[in-house]
């Protein structure tokens, strides 16, 4: 079986969640607000290292693409960036995936954005995220980079054009910076990316012979927003078509887990 990561974190998320977008193959039609500026940011950051500037969208990432520009571009440099992989668990199963980028020491990196201040807290929070396991397991290493940006809490002003409203936000981002722009390492030992190893494969041959989808409903707002499949979770006909969901045969959902699914 052929998993990513964000497929094995959906199925032990809620597994009602992962028989409608994975089994059922639906996908949710409307934009998300925040899934749609990392998105974004994280293809400035693209183009920041394959052509050395970015494009402007007039929008807020703009100005956190600048200040990973001003404060996290000087700390390293990169070889390749939007690095796929496939990596043999076993005889069985294969994860797949996507780094965001690959430093010339040979650590991984790691671009996230976030609305909170970028405090001890939120890193320590960091330190338990199985995708740090799954990137080091795939890769054979024990370290990697994170860079985290704060996305900008100011709003343009009426009457501010974009150039001052940029201009605003890079002040903003140069007062108390250690809160809103941050680089720093995560490291693993061996025997966690072992134990762990052994967990993700004993985890894809439960999902291979998975027959019964429960709902896991404290899941259902974990991100401060309803889940994108609430509307239908409840009543779901598969006969059916619904306005806001395509469907996508299980072909077309594996070609997509190289594009937008592996954010």
């Amino acid at each position: 079986m052929r998993v990513s990561q964000t497929q094995v974190k959906a199925y032990k998320s809620c597994r009602r969640l992962y028989e409608l977008s994975y089994v059922e193959g639906l996908k949710y039609n409307k934009s998300i607000d925040a899934l749609e500026t990392g998105a974004t940011y994280h293809g400035k950051i693209e183009q920041l290292y394959k052509k050395g500037y970015f494009d402007y969208t007039g929008d807020k990432t703009d100005t956190m693409a600048f200040a990973y520009e001003k404060y996290i571009y000087p700390q390293f440099k990169v070889d390749c960036a939007e690095k796929w992989f496939e990596y043999q668990l076993n005889d069985k199963h294969t994860l797949i995936g996507k780094v965001d980028a690959i430093a010339t020491d040979g650590l991984l990196v790691e671009h996230k954005t976030t609305s909170n201040n970028v405090g001890e807290e939120y890193i320590y929070n960091l330190q338990w995220d199985e995708q740090v396991l799954a990137y080091m397991l795939s890769h054979g290493v024990n370290e990697m980079y994170y860079t985290v940006i704060k996305k900008p809490t100011i709003r343009q002003k009426q009457n501010e054009t974009d150039e001052e409203f940029l201009q605003r936000c890079c002040a903003w981002y140069a007062e108390d910076t250690d809160s809103k722009v941050r680089v720093f390492k995560v490291t693993r030992t061996q025997e966690e990316l072992d134990e762990y190893k052994e967990q993700l494969i004993a985890t894809i041959d439960e999902m291979e012979k998975c027959q019964l989808f429960y709902r896991n409903t404290t899941h259902c707002t974990c991100w401060g927003r309803r889940c994108e499949f609430s509307q239908i979770c409840l009543n779901y006909n598969p006969k059916l078509e619904y306005v806001d969901f395509t469907k996508i045969d299980r072909e077309q959902k594996r070609k997509e887990l190289s594009e937008d699914e592996l954010f």
